[in-house]
């Protein structure tokens, strides 16, 4: 294997009239072909990128168009009333019932302990003022003793019939582990309207 002097690098050599050569070459071709092929191919060129252009404009007008049919949709929904203070404070009211309904209330809570099975023996009611505000609180206490399966059925059931009524506590209290029955203090809070506010 004859080795490689370094001396000897491979050089590129370009001719120095080059630039004349490809004119040359350029008007030749033209001459063979004639100027009617190089108008067709520079046509064709501009075509090309036409369509490129057209394509570009086509993705841009799909963009746009979805943006606008979100903005319309939005536009279109109806808006939520804007709540403020005021207003919730007066809806709040309006939703309580009048003071007058308490035994109305009263009634529907029995009737829906029968249904879940509660004795109701005896009960506690005290009416409890708030300060200026215009409602009433109206402590309901039950002492119950039932099975507890029936309390919870109980429990959930008054709170979604009555919706104003809120518990505040209930305490559970077994007298062995394997009794069936529990002892339960349930504590309500109805809140009704004040009687002088009536509307």
């Amino acid at each position: 294997m004859a080795a490689i002097k370094t001396s000897e690098v491979l050089k590129l050599k370009v001719a120095p009239n080059l630039p004349h050569r490809l004119a040359w070459e350029a008007r030749r071709t033209i001459r063979l072909t004639g100027t009617g092929a190089v108008v067709g191919i520079g046509c064709a060129l501009l075509a090309l990128l036409a369509q490129w252009h057209a394509t570009q404009l086509e993705q841009r007008r799909t963009a746009l168009a979805a943006q606008l049919n979100i903005a319309a949709r939005t536009a279109a929904a109806p808006q939520a009333p804007v709540v403020t203070t005021a207003s919730g404070v007066a809806a709040f009211f309006d939703h309580l019932p009048a003071h007058d309904a308490i035994p109305d209330q009263l009634k529907e809570l029995v009737r829906v302990a029968q249904q879940s099975n509660i004795p109701l023996a005896k009960a506690e009611y005290k009416p409890e003022q708030d300060g200026n505000a215009g409602f009433l609180r109206y402590r309901i206490t039950l002492p119950v003793k039932a099975d507890f399966a029936n309390v919870q059925s109980f429990l959930i059931t008054a709170l979604q019939t009555l919706p104003t009524l809120t518990l505040e506590s209930v305490a559970f209290k077994r007298e062995q582990i394997e009794a069936g029955e529990v002892e339960a203090r349930i504590q309500f809070v109805l809140l009704v309207r004040r009687q002088e506010e009536r509307r």
